[in-house]
């Protein structure tokens, strides 16, 4: 080889080593040692009210945990901060943690591992070569994940869809008033039901229908927003009574920090009992059903009911395709993500993303 030749291919290797620094390999932590009750917080994470410059997003959980700094108090969490956080604060088993960290890492940087619990944000640099857009949007932009019904934020095209809505809160607790039930502790009608949730997440859903023309309610959605419904009701109940109270409600909705007392589930919560929450409450109003407003009018999905067309929908739809065509860093993280998706979905055949990118 002509010693041009060689310096020129030489520079082209250096040149291509050192075109995106800052990766950083993606590592699965350790498993919870203890999945007891316990009580959260610990006196290592005391409440402190987020800063001006702190990211906060829609995910009251999330924004509990970083404001106890079980999660980084600045808002911007590594897929290993994400996992150990909602196990160490909620009791979230392992493999339903990994899934839910490995989607919420779609809507931040797969290259750096980071992902903003908030909106978009210049303290996580966009991908590189800018193929998921300039700007790291976080979990609080609209799509892919963040969407439309849910429980107390308004739709993207009407209204706030990060920050709790008042009215909104104050109709779950009117439905708590109405279908709750009673406890010698915090009263009568203080405690969150599931006829309580279900006549509410109903009622969401009729007025997403109605009064939002640009209403996004796919299957992946809709699936989610009856799994905030549940994830509320299993992850938020005191461990200590496995009771959801109203107290218990304003403490982490409204002030989002955890309440006195408080215990997190005794037995690690898994993907089967969010599942069969997501039952209980849908089963009691069928009608509601995926699909979008065209022209002033809904128009349904084609039916779809299986684990592996939530899979599609999630895993394949909403996750861009352009993470694929990756090399390095950047490639081993998105196998890793996309492998501990999936094996949330398993015995569902593997499907690269297909998803819109800059989205």
């Amino acid at each position: 080889m002509a010693p041009h030749r060689f310096t020129f291919l030489l520079l082209c290797l250096v040149a291509s080593a050192f075109a995106f620094p800052g990766g950083k390999l993606i590592q699965a932590p350790p498993k919870q040692a203890y999945t007891g009750i316990k009580q959260i917080p610990d006196k290592k994470h005391p409440y402190k009210a987020p800063g001006p410059n702190d990211l906060r997003g829609p995910c009251p959980g999330l924004n509990t945990l970083a404001n106890h700094g079980y999660l980084p108090r600045n808002g911007i969490a590594t897929f290993e901060d994400i996992v150990n956080a909602v196990g160490e604060g909620f009791n979230m088993e392992y493999t339903l943690a990994s899934a839910l960290a490995a989607f919420g890492l779609a809507r931040g940087n797969a290259f750096t591992n980071q992902v903003s619990i908030g909106g978009p944000t210049d303290k996580i640099p966009p991908l590189p070569g800018n193929i998921d857009g300039n700007v790291t949007k976080g979990l609080a932009t609209h799509g892919r994940f963040e969407g439309d019904v849910s429980m107390t934020r308004r739709d993207a095209a009407v209204g706030d869809n990060v920050h709790l809505d008042p009215a909104l809160f104050q109709q779950f607790l009117d439905n708590v008033a109405q279908y709750g039930n009673d406890s010698d502790v915090t009263g009568p009608k203080s405690v969150v039901s599931y006829k309580a949730m279900q006549e509410f997440k109903y009622q969401r859903y009729l007025d997403s229908v109605a009064n939002d023309p640009a209403l996004v309610y796919h299957f992946g959605r809709f699936v989610l927003s009856y799994g905030e419904a549940s994830f509320t009701l299993n992850f938020f109940a005191n461990g200590t009574d496995n009771v959801l109270s109203t107290n218990t409600l304003k403490s982490i909705f409204q002030k989002q920090t955890f309440p006195p007392n408080w215990h997190r589930r005794g037995t690690p919560g898994d993907f089967t009992l969010i599942a069969d929450g997501v039952n209980n409450v849908y089963n009691a109003h069928t009608d509601a059903i995926p699909g979008v407003n065209v022209n002033g009018a809904f128009v349904p999905d084609p039916p779809q009911t299986t684990n592996c067309g939530l899979y599609l929908d999630l895993g394949v739809n909403n996750i861009p395709a352009v993470l694929v065509n990756t090399t390095g860093i950047l490639k081993k993280n998105v196998d890793f993500l996309l492998d501990t998706i999936h094996t949330l979905f398993v015995p569902c055949e593997f499907t690269l993303p297909v998803g819109e990118a800059g989205v």
